[in-house]
């Protein structure tokens, strides 16, 4: 049934490199009436040359300002004039450019949207405007101690590698970087060969590639692709810092393979069992059973080589060592046991059915589209997921829990909270 479901709901989309170099997915869905559409580029915080940190969301960022042939307010009229919603994000190995449109307007849509990823002209005034937002925006992230431990935690297990770089820079990184910095970063990295346009929605190939292909016609030739060097193993390290909170903030990580390794099911439906849900055995020992926390999870992060396993909590100072002692236990437990039938069965009821209802959105649509080529070379298809899930053996899942839930194995990033909490 889950064979024929997604089947009923996929078919695989129209997938062509325009002359240019360009890649274009298209994935014609004809019951809807809009379209969400996904200009990515393969780029992100890792590809940042030393002592640039930050400039590949800076770049983003900057692109909604101005270009060569319109101003910031401009842009957002043009978007606004066709009721759309646009934004953008920056990842470690990504940058996506995004619209949400009724198809009637794709074809206005499209020109806006490639025009601020491709021709921005990053104007000092712009910049410095630009500066002073991103400014606040780290402010506000730095508010965050569930958002800052995970920054502080990825530069615990990345020291000396750009992957351990927050992604928006640091308040420092930002004040430092000039505007030939940015201008620079774009002309390398915003090409036709590192560029995939992914839609989703009422469309149709053949009447937009010649729409495409006028929009796109003085993008840049496509370069050599930047070499990428996988950050080194590190052992296991532990550090406490103060914060003015209201709780202490508990961040365990370990590093694993990445998202082209055949690892990687088997790794999600670890994730799942041990802390993604309800059920996990996280919640149930930290939360259902002993009351210590309000919110834990674990999390997979997989990058192009490499990837970490997290584990968050946030619970009262009096109680970290209790958490703390939770958490070797299930680690332990599920290191030597592996996981029982009745969890392996729900982890992938759970697998399943989120890829299956992520059909439902053409933005997630969209998503496998473009992530997909970007972390694979081609579009997800997710009747090839769920397949590749329902493979995953309980044997898979502990030989999985062996090699990464030792506790011993785990970096521990503790944020404590200081004397000065309001």
């Amino acid at each position: 049934m889950t064979r024929s479901r997604a089947r009923s709901v996929w078919t695989p989309p129209d997938d062509i490199i325009l002359p240019n170099g360009i890649r274009v997915v298209c994935d014609s869905v004809s019951h809807v009436d809009s379209a969400a559409i996904g200009v990515w580029v393969r780029v992100g915080t890792r590809d940042e040359p030393r002592g640039q940190r930050g400039v590949a969301h800076f770049v983003e960022h900057t692109s909604f300002r101005r270009t060569r042939h319109r101003t910031a307010s401009k842009i957002s009229r043009d978007f606004e004039n066709c009721g759309a919603y646009a934004n953008a994000y920056t990842t470690k190995e990504e940058t996506c450019y995004y619209v949400r449109t009724l198809s009637e307007h794709i074809d206005n849509v499209l020109d806006t949207l490639l025009d601020v990823v491709l021709w921005p002209t990053f104007e000092k005034e712009d910049i410095e405007k630009e500066r002073s937002i991103i400014t606040e925006e780290i402010r506000s992230y730095e508010d965050e101690p569930e958002e800052h431990i995970f920054d502080l935690g990825e530069l615990q297990l990345f020291p000396r590698h750009p992957l351990g770089s927050p992604i928006v820079g640091t308040v420092d990184d930002v004040r430092t970087l000039k505007h030939q910095h940015v201008r620079e970063f774009h002309a390398r990295h915003y090409h036709a060969g590192s560029i995939t346009l992914a839609i989703s929605g009422r469309c149709d190939i053949d009447s937009l590639r010649t729409k495409i292909e006028k929009l796109t016609s003085g993008a840049a030739k496509r370069q050599p692709a930047v070499r990428r060097n996988a950050p080194k193993p590190r052992a296991a390290t532990h550090v406490e810092l103060l914060r003015s909170s209201q709780q202490a903030h508990l961040l365990w990580q370990v590093p694993t393979v990445g998202c082209r390794h055949d690892d990687r099911f088997a790794l999600q439906v670890l994730n799942v069992v041990l802390g993604d849900g309800m059920s996990s055995r996280l919640n149930v020992r930290l939360r259902e059973s002993t009351g210590l926390t309000y919110s834990v999870y674990s999390q997979l992060q997989l990058f192009a080589d490499c990837g970490i396993m997290a584990i968050y909590a946030g619970v009262d100072e009096q109680n970290i060592s209790k958490a703390e002692r939770g958490i070797r236990r299930v680690l332990r437990e599920i290191a030597d046991g592996g996981i029982t039938p009745a969890e392996h069965r729900r982890a992938l009821a759970q697998l399943r059915s989120g890829k299956l209802m992520s059909l439902e959105s053409l933005t997630a649509r969209m998503t496998m589209l473009g992530k997909g080529v970007m972390e694979q070379s081609r579009p997800e298809d997710p009747r090839e997921t769920i397949e590749a899930f329902e493979s995953v053996t309980r044997d898979d899942v502990a030989r999985m829990a062996q090699l990464y839930c030792r506790p011993e194995a785990w970096s521990t990033c503790t944020m404590r909270p200081s004397s000065e909490r309001s």
